[in-house]
């Protein structure tokens, strides 16, 4: 319990489904519960896949179809709902997870609607316009007064966040929340048949965005491996815009009878925990939630050594495999390492759990409680 009695603190996020960044709001708010303070979780749009602790406010927005364009009007009505929320209740702390793309609109954010309320902006990706907005020098200028900046990985904090001037910089990584794994014992404790998919299987779980994502290449790299000749699955678990165009790629590779596209769920706990590895190919990320998450239920992993959190995550050749090339056949050597060379795959899945435990939910918690309680203590 905080001895600072009575901190509100006010999450601010996009929604609470579909991503890795949405479910670390999630688990913040659980993890500022059990601190003892006062949480509102502040939501612009649907979906809501997530349990979440504390008062939801949702500002009215629906999930958006894909490549609609926005409507304005919606847009500043959501703001001015948060903007009279905030004048009203005064949260002590606000706590920034928003994608943040436009210099102009978070202008309006800080200036506006934040106004001189401690704010605390959390990175959550490595590809700077995404989080530190198309104009991330005037981005720093702008939050020099009663802002703090988290990254969620060393990269970000240390080498991204210093690269355009970003003052008042702290590294918090992202952790898996108790009731999260809660759910994976129980799953455990009910499995006793094993995994719900019968044949062996590599897991990718996350958002079908290829942009971000290339899926693709961990197609190619699993039909160019040997895993896939002796039985192996694939397993793509998750929803978004390019879900069509991977299963079509799939095809082409006539791979399409060994990869099983699966639709989004919010606790793939089971998936995670009778997968093989996980597997990621992604272009960039942040802190990587899937690597974290699969580590934590004891399943080894593969990832690109990409910017960043993979190589904070993985120990290559302890837990997992870190791949340094972007290279479709190099990937399936390593898949095929995990899969087919079982002396190696007990070594590193004995040691996959323990490799994760200094990302607890009690260290991690501790670092929020000193910067909140420091951003409070400000006023």
């Amino acid at each position: 319990m905080s001895e600072v009695k009575n901190i509100h603190v006010c999450l601010v996020a996009i929604s609470l489904g579909t991503g890795g960044a949405q479910r670390v709001v999630a688990a913040h708010s659980e993890m500022f519960a059990a601190l003892g303070y006062r949480v509102t979780v502040a939501i612009l749009r649907d979906p809501i896949d997530y349990v979440y602790s504390g008062e939801l406010l949702h500002l009215g927005g629906k999930n958006p179809i894909h490549n609609a364009p926005p409507r304005a009007t919606q847009s500043w009505q959501r703001l001015w709902r948060l903007y009279r929320y905030i004048k009203v209740h005064r949260p002590d702390v606000i706590v920034d997870h928003r994608s943040r793309t436009s210099i102009f609109k978070e202008w309006v954010y800080r200036k506006l609607i934040y106004g001189k309320t401690r704010v605390i902006y959390v990175c959550h990706s490595a590809h700077a316009p995404i989080y530190l907005t198309d104009r991330p020098q005037r981005f720093g200028r702008m939050t020099a007064k009663y802002s703090e900046h988290v990254g969620v990985s060393r990269y970000i904090t240390q080498d991204l966040m210093r690269k355009y001037g970003l003052k008042h910089r702290s590294y918090i990584p992202n952790f898996v929340s108790a009731q999260w794994l809660a759910q994976g014992d129980q799953w455990r404790a009910q499995a006793k048949t094993g995994s719900p998919i019968k044949a062996p299987y590599l897991l990718w779980f996350g958002r079908l965005d290829e942009s971000v994502k290339d899926i693709r290449l961990l197609l190619e790299a699993f039909a160019h491996s040997t895993a896939k000749k002796q039985g192996y699955k694939l397993i793509i678990l998750g929803s978004g815009p390019d879900a069509l165009a991977l299963q079509n790629r799939a095809k082409d590779l006539r791979v399409e009878l060994s990869v099983e596209f699966l639709s989004f769920d919010p606790n793939p706990q089971g998936l995670i925990k009778g997968a093989r590895c996980v597997c990621l190919t992604s272009h960039y990320e942040g802190f990587p939630m899937a690597l974290l998450e699969a580590l934590s239920l004891g399943t080894p992993v593969i990832s690109l050594d990409i910017l960043s959190g993979p190589d904070e995550l993985i120990h290559d050749g302890v837990n997992g495999l870190l791949v340094r090339e972007r290279n479709s056949r190099i990937f399936g050597q390593a898949i095929d390492t995990l899969c087919l060379d079982e002396s190696f795959y007990k070594g590193v899945k004995s040691k996959a759990q323990s490799s994760v435990a200094c990302y607890g939910a009690d260290k991690v918690s501790q670092q929020w409680k000193e910067l909140i309680e420091q951003a409070y203590d400000h006023d």
